[in-house]
């Protein structure tokens, strides 16, 4: 099947513009003052003013606060929702215990009569003092957690920047898939991996079969641009380049918002891989795919990218290894959990271990090399490069 390849364009200059008035300013609530040390700061600050006595003004404090100190506001507000009425009296009693205890070394009464007899103005200092000091060191534990999960979750901060504007793409297409694009490019190890680990050899087209809403396609693209402009961080290796870049995706709605993300930039076909695949890769990836395929069409499917990669050309596949024990459980029970929630309860799956992953792919005349892609997740995945012999002909 012969397909018209776009020339590369520049998609992230327009993302917000494009992007909604509402969407335009979740973005924006959702990204101010990002780093590691600002979020924190945020967090902390939030939980604190949410400890405050000044009930029904929250919302204005944390927006004042943000705008003045270049914080989160959005996080600073969620923050500050910790003195929830569930949580509020017990909040109250312990920063009025507090204050009694710091101002006159006595708790107070567990009675109505207590607290007459000490009069609204002794009251309302120990509730001021109690609230300073129970805030000020919640505020500070809730900082020190955030900072340390944050530092785990943005080691790489040259590679936090690509996925920013991979993201952005997606923007203009909806909140909930700019969302999804953001938590799965920062938190699935396989995008940086297939990005910077040398996995992909640069040069004629690649073809991402069940693209979604096309992530790892727009990973590429951003890199080459980013390349492109001088602007690609020194951290990080050079990323492949493409002469062409293509999506194959089967759900009607998804492929639509990949083409719009990513327009100009690749082609998506909405179609069924078992029918619809380019011939003359240089590279063909599918991460999580052909698991919801039975045996049979997994056999059709791989025989067919054999036919259809260039000698030398080379597939990567993301699936999970049946054989990992509860790792592998795991991602069998998020499978499932994902099918009920979509509504697709006679979702089928077909798991093979490692090794038969291996034996499947070079029944097709695929040279093949593992590698686990389960670190820094509970999951048992694997990644595996198969390799088509250099003057290798059609297969069935």
């Amino acid at each position: 099947m012969a397909v018209d390849l776009p020339s590369p364009g520049r998609i992230r200059s327009r993302a917000l513009t494009r992007a909604g008035r509402f969407h335009r300013v979740i973005y924006d609530l959702r990204t101010e003052g990002t780093s590691r040390r600002r979020d924190a700061a945020a967090v902390g600050l939030g939980v604190f003013l949410g400890c405050s006595p000044f009930w029904g003004l929250h919302l204005a404090l944390c927006w004042i606060a943000g705008r003045l100190l270049g914080l989160n506001r959005l996080k600073l507000y969620l923050a500050a929702n910790l003195a929830n009425p569930f949580v509020a009296p017990f909040l109250l009693f312990a920063e009025v215990q507090t204050g009694a205890v710091l101002r006159r070394g006595a708790f107070y009464e567990l009675s109505l009569e207590g607290i007459k007899r000490e009069g609204p103005w002794v009251f309302g200092g120990d509730f001021l003092l109690g609230s300073l000091v129970v805030g000020g060191a919640l505020g500070l534990l809730a900082a020190l957690v955030t900072y340390l999960t944050v530092g785990r979750a943005s080691h790489d901060p040259g590679f936090s920047t690509v996925v920013r504007e991979a993201a952005d793409r997606f923007l203009p297409t909806g909140i909930t898939a700019w969302e999804f694009a953001r938590g799965k490019l920062r938190n699935d190890p396989v995008y940086r991996e297939v990005l910077c680990g040398g996995w992909l050899p640069s040069g004629g087209t690649l073809v991402d079969v069940g693209c979604g809403q096309g992530l790892m396609l727009a990973l590429l693209a951003d890199a080459r641009q980013e390349m492109d402009e001088g602007q690609w961080p020194e951290t990080l290796p050079p990323p492949p380049r493409f002469d062409g870049l293509v999506g194959i995706e089967l759900r009607r709605r998804v492929a639509r918002i990949a083409q719009r993300a990513l327009e100009q930039d690749a082609t998506i076909i909405q179609g069924d891989v078992r029918n619809t695949l380019p011939c003359e890769n240089r590279v063909v990836i599918c991460f999580d795919v052909l698991h919801l395929m039975s045996a049979e069409d997994q056999d059709r499917v791989l025989a067919g990218v054999g036919r259809a990669l260039e000698p030398g050309g080379m597939l990567v596949v993301r699936e999970a290894d049946a054989a990992g024990g509860w790792r592998f459980q795991m991602v069998r029970a998020g499978n499932w959990l994902k099918a009920i929630a979509i509504g697709r309860w006679r979702q089928r799956f077909h798991f093979r271990s490692a090794d038969d992953w291996r034996a499947c792919l070079e029944r097709h005349g695929l040279v093949t090399d593992i590698q686990p892609m389960g670190h820094g997740t509970p999951f048992a995945n694997v990644l595996l490069r198969a390799t088509r012999h250099q003057g290798s002909g059609d297969r069935g």
